[in-house]
């Protein structure tokens, strides 16, 4: 049987989700959830010291796992040689996006708050902070197949993190408009595909490769 505190916390959250998802992080009320969770204020502020954390309460395991999820996707694939890297970028890439939809619509509610209300918190460059982690990453396949004597053209870091800018922050859109999990999938497979080619033709790749099925 779940402790009487632990109860209190799944109220208060469930009533601070739906004041965040109204007003936004800087527009929410202490005081309001506090009211809607039926606790006094001064009972919330013993839990929770302010509504930053109280936010981090309700996204931080979601986007934590995504961050997670997504750097290891990038450190398993820097850890093949340079030949598989080269032939395997856009199936690799094709075939862990079903990872990072399962956890984003595992945590649907906790995504819409990180990309639509989270001004004001920590969370407010999350989706920057995937585009560093790309961004980097990028650089670091061109520099490796480079120096295993691919043809691969440089390209500069800044307009990398553009391109990674436009491409995560489409991806996310089907967070902000709440498309259902199979709509998403397909809408973000086009988007890959998109990119792929653009960047096959900024790198000077072949573009002979077949779409997965």
């Amino acid at each position: 049987m779940r402790k009487k505190d632990e109860l209190a916390i799944d109220k208060i959250t469930e009533c601070a989700k739906k004041e965040f998802a109204e007003k936004g992080f800087e527009g929410a009320s202490m005081r309001t959830i506090a009211e809607s969770a039926g606790y006094t204020t001064g009972m919330l502020y013993g839990r929770f010291a302010d509504k930053g954390e109280l936010f981090r309460e309700i996204v931080g395991k979601a986007a934590d796992k995504l961050y997670t999820y997504y750097v290891g996707v990038q450190n398993e694939f820097a850890a093949y040689p340079p030949d598989r890297q080269y032939s395997d970028m856009h199936t690799y890439v094709d075939r862990k996006i079903d990872g990072w939809l399962d956890i984003v619509y595992a945590h649907f509610e906790e995504f819409q708050l990180i990309v639509c209300k989270s001004k004001g918190t920590e969370y407010e460059r999350y989706i920057e902070k995937l585009i560093d982690v790309e961004t980097k990453n990028t650089v670091r396949y061109i520099d490796e197949l480079n120096a295993a004597g691919y043809d691969i053209s440089d390209v500069r870091a800044d307009l990398s993190h553009m391109l990674a800018t436009a491409q995560f922050n489409g991806m996310f859109e089907v967070v902000a408009h709440g498309l259902k999990k199979d709509e998403a999938r397909q809408y973000i497979k086009q988007l890959q595909y998109f990119f792929n080619a653009g960047w096959d033709k900024i790198l000077g790749l072949p573009t002979d490769w077949k779409l997965p099925e």
